[in-house]
């Protein structure tokens, strides 16, 4: 199940070994790391007191990519004082032992319903990269799971939030940590108040993620239907002036609000058409991998080829609202086909 512009791709982005040296706000540092045909971005925000930096990319971004950076522009690494790692994805804590090497003294956190995944590679596998097999008899690419042990060194983190805690950077400067979930259950974001800004990770993905180049890789993975959306109206409602994610370019005012409203849209419109398709199926219903292989084309414009895998994520949380609202049933209890309910 192979994910178009994942790092193990043959193409990389253009972008040097130091990344790329983007100051988006005051005090905030946006640094682009290569992942595969995509961009994976860390957030530096500093100030007089301290600095927090957020995500730790893959295995080895400490070194290639954080440390040029840092000298680059003079800033001293002793001066960030805490790692946040966004969520349970290995693009996002796979570096956390190399980070740590780079950065000794740095406090290391994530939220507690993450941590398991986080600190345990063998946890995040069962979990997280083949969550589907039971009940759902869908497996990830061999391939892929080799791509993440490669770039994956576990490391424990020393505290775990919920969400609330706020980051004194100076003075006059807090940053607010944000339970922001859906596409995992502890997903993290930052909210700066300000600059008005709000990094998000990947908490919101519009209607797919995209390559380097702006082009659709895969469907926004988004896992918990509930939460994401709760996450969006959140946002929403925060109304922020920057919007920074790993993955897309950075977005401002009525831009950032436009993304926002595109990732509730898209949540909506797979609702709605896989219901259609479950229903068309009648009293046989259909098994995950074909109702995926019916969604797919319908329901973006990504490449089809090795993209079925990424739409699972949001299909199964959608088909697990579904089964507990009623509107569909399982078929004399296969746990594997579904049906609308009659």
């Amino acid at each position: 199940m192979r994910r178009r512009g994942d790092a193990h791709s043959a193409r990389s982005v253009n972008l040097s070994s130091k990344g790329s040296d983007v100051k988006v706000a005051d005090g905030i540092h946006r640094i682009d790391t290569p992942l595969g045909e995509r961009v994976n971005s860390l957030y530096l925000i500093r100030g007089d007191d301290g600095a927090v930096l957020f995500d730790t990319g893959v295995d080895g971004t400490a070194q290639q990519h954080l440390q040029p950076y840092l000298e680059e522009n003079g800033i001293d690494p002793e001066t960030i004082r805490w790692v946040f790692v966004s969520h349970a994805d290995v693009d996002h804590f796979g570096g956390l032992s190399s980070m740590r090497e780079l950065l000794p003294h740095a406090v290391y956190g994530c939220h507690r319903d993450d941590a398991a995944l986080i600190e345990s590679y063998e946890v995040f596998e069962t979990r997280r990269a083949r969550n589907f097999r039971e009940p759902w008899g869908l497996d990830e690419d061999p391939e892929v799971l080799a791509w993440t042990r490669e770039v994956t060194r576990e490391s424990p983190v020393d505290v775990q939030v919920v969400g609330g805690e706020r980051l004194r950077l100076s003075k006059d400067r807090e940053v607010e940590i944000v339970h922001a979930p859906g596409h995992s259950r502890g997903h993290l974001s930052l909210w700066d108040s300000a600059t008005r800004s709000l990094i998000v990770s990947d908490a919101v993905l519009a209607d797919s993620v995209r390559l380097a180049d702006g082009s659709p890789a895969f469907p926004p993975t988004y896992r918990f239907v509930d939460e994401y959306v709760s996450t969006v109206a959140r946002f929403e409602a925060m109304a922020p002036e920057l919007l920074l994610t790993a993955h897309y370019p950075t977005m401002r005012g009525d831009e950032a609000l436009s993304f926002l409203a595109t990732s509730r849209n898209f949540a909506e419109a797979l609702e709605r058409t896989m219901q259609d398709v479950v229903e068309a199926t009648g009293d046989q219903g259909i098994a995950l991998r074909p109702l995926l292989e019916a969604l797919n084309p319908r329901i973006g414009t990504w490449p089809q080829d090795g993209t079925i895998g990424a739409l699972a994520f949001p299909v199964v949380g959608h088909l697990e609202r579904a089964l507990a609202t009623g509107r569909m049933e399982l078929i004399d209890g296969d746990p594997t086909r579904v049906r609308a309910s009659r």
